[in-house]
This record gives structure tokens, sequence and C-alpha cells, in this order.
């Protein structure tokens, strides 16, 4: 899977500095090539459901994920396609080709794709609240938007009309609801 690390980025070198290193530099490549392989198709499905009911077509995909990662999540074509053909093949996302102006396929978050969206995205959101003390950083998770279910972190949107149980667990949420001051009537 080809990712651009940061590493890589870094063209001209001390002959002094650390990353000069060979040993240094094809472990920290390596590293960042296996954090960025478990978190890009969490990021795709992110790009993908904030395009809505228009859905995204390949290139916007990888423009938007380098945008909104401040070119810190950069995926190439060659790895693009084949994880959008695997969503797709899972169920996870749907293609639709637009046949008016350039040829383009356009992809669309599927029902079962937004629940699994919504699982891995919290599971991720509440691993990163767990981690964070670890590399001396802040996550504040969006409380007022989300409760993240207390048995499995699904992430369940607090706009939905009727909360009572999780839709990944099936655990009873009324409690955290109630919590917050949501009470559902």
């Amino acid at each position: 899977m080809e990712l651009k690390n940061m590493i890589k980025r870094v063209r001209e070198l001390d002959s002094k500095a650390l990353i000069a290193s060979r040993s240094f530099r094809d472990y920290v490549e390596k590293q960042e090539t296996e954090i960025n392989r478990g978190i890009s198709s969490l990021c795709i499905l992110s790009i993908i459901i904030q395009a809505g009911e228009d859905g995204s077509h390949g290139y916007q995909i990888l423009k938007d994920l380098s945008d909104q990662t401040n070119d810190m999540l950069v995926i190439v074509e060659g790895t693009l396609y084949p994880i959008l053909r695997k969503l797709e093949s899972d169920g996870i996302i749907e293609s639709k080709k637009e046949e008016t102006g350039r040829k383009r396929k356009f992809y669309y978050i599927t029902e079962y794709g937004e629940k699994i969206y919504y699982y891995l995205s919290g599971f991720f959101s509440k691993l990163t609240e767990a981690i964070a003390p670890l590399f001396d950083v802040k996550v504040n998770l969006k409380q007022d938007k989300y409760l993240y279910c207390p048995m499995c972190a699904n992430k369940i949107n607090l706009s939905s009309e009727e909360l009572r149980f999780c839709d990944v667990c099936g655990h009873n949420i009324e409690k955290e609801l109630n919590t917050r001051g949501l009470k559902n009537e």
C-alpha cells in the first residue's frame, strides 16, 4: 500500500541528523505506513459520508482527504481504488457511473456501511481519547452531537428521534441520555 509518509517528505538531510540514518528512516517509514493503512478506509468512508446524497468520485475523495488532513494522510490513486473496490464488495459503499459530462464513478455509503462507519469511528474516537495521555495530547470528542455506547463504543448520532438502544450491541442507552438531560419521552 503506497501512502505518502511524513518522513519521505524530508528531502534535504543534514548528514548528522538522525533522519539521515538509513535504519531510522526505514523503521519510521514502515511504522507510518502501518498507522496510515489502519485508518485509510475509515477516512475514505468519512469523506464519502460528508458528500451525502451527491456522492463523491475518486479524485474528489483524494483531494478532500489531502485538504482535510492538512496533507498528513495522502493516499495515491493506486491505493484508493483497491480500497474502494473492497468497500464496495463488502457492501459498505455502492457506486454509480455518471452518464453525462465527464464519465466518473460516484461512491455512496450504504445503510449497512453507515452502521459500520459509526461503529468504527466510535471505536477509533474512544481509542484515540484513551491513548491520548500516552502522547501528551488532548482529545475533545463532540459530546453534544454524539453519544459513545459504553458497551461497544458505537458512535450514536444524538439528532436521531428515537434513541433507546445502541443499534450495534443493543445496550439500553436511556441512562446515558438521562445523565445528559436528553431523556426520550
